[in-house]
């Protein structure tokens, strides 16, 4: 993939804005207990078009990728690559807007039947503007299908309006991890009568891979939980409670069930998030990750 970034330790002119996740986890398990406390620092441009993701584990900077979106003569790249061995991650996404039917397709493959007035503030979000966080805002229940695993907290942890009516059906097909067969699933959407997210639901004819309920509990408070079947082998259900009126930490829970090994897992995450504003470099080494890691309070 033709994606070019900044050498690290280059100045330039402008700075970046950046978001700073601690992340604290417990696990419980056959009777075993273990903690863990990480953090996660994004950093983009202001454009937007590119983005960059540091996981800081054990005071070592243990993973950096970074996210570029580019135009071509038939619709958007998103470039994955990885910063510490300057190789790519994976395919990364193709992304076509289609005006005819408000619709957006991912990997030429995937298709999402949007709302024509979001499909309209996507566009030009995405395409126009080249954000890539409303891309992955976008695509949210669809993160892991895609192997896109550390943009998730960043989206669960913003109060924004993710329960509006987005989408109004979507196909996607996932390849198996553990063999060349391809799965197949039609997601449907339910809306309440103020026209707010109430469920999703990702099957196809023998099984469900991907459910979501949404809760209003309050004015102050909305309850999601999901579950997540991958391939039999791991079963995943999360609850987490989200307060749109106030900054505060986030926390969920997950159970998870591996089949395989019949072991059950009981993960509970709190993330606590700092925005941050005139970082100097996009992209750094450790020594410059970890130096501004440290200087957060």
């Amino acid at each position: 993939m033709g994606c070019t970034v900044a050498q690290p330790g280059k100045k330039i002119a402008n700075s970046y804005n950046g978001i700073l996740l601690t992340r604290y986890v417990s696990a419980k398990y056959e009777q075993e207990n273990e903690r863990d406390t990480s953090k996660i620092l994004y950093v983009h441009n202001t454009l937007g078009d590119s983005l960059f993701v540091y996981k800081v584990a054990g005071g070592i900077l243990s993973e950096a990728t970074a996210y570029v979106l580019t135009s071509t003569n038939n619709g958007l790249n998103l470039h994955i690559k990885s910063v510490l061995s300057n190789s790519d991650v994976n395919e990364g996404l193709k992304v076509i807007f289609q005006d005819s039917d408000h619709s957006v397709l991912i990997n030429q493959n995937d298709r999402y039947i949007l709302y024509p007035k979001f499909y309209s503030l996507l566009k030009q979000q995405v395409e126009v503007k080249h954000s890539i966080l409303s891309l992955f805002d976008f695509l949210e229940d669809y993160i892991e299908d895609y192997e896109i695993t550390d943009i998730y907290p960043i989206l669960l942890s913003a109060n924004q309006g993710r329960w509006e009516k987005k989408i109004q059906q979507s196909k996607v097909t996932v390849k198996r991890s553990q063999s060349q067969l391809k799965d197949t699933w039609n997601f449907k959407y339910q809306y309440n009568n103020k026209g707010n997210i109430e469920s999703v639901k990702a099957a196809s004819a023998d099984e469900v891979h991907f459910s979501k309920k949404i809760s209003y509990l309050n004015p102050a408070a909305i309850e999601m939980t999901t579950y997540r079947n991958n391939e039999d082998r791991q079963i995943t259900s999360r609850k987490a409670v989200f307060s749109p009126s106030k900054s505060i930490p986030l926390k969920w829970k997950d159970n998870v069930e591996e089949t395989g090994k019949n072991l059950e897992t009981e993960i509970f995450t709190t993330i606590a998030r700092k925005s941050l504003s005139k970082i100097k470099l996009i992209h750094m080494t450790q020594a410059e990750v970890l130096k501004l890691v440290r200087q957060v309070k």
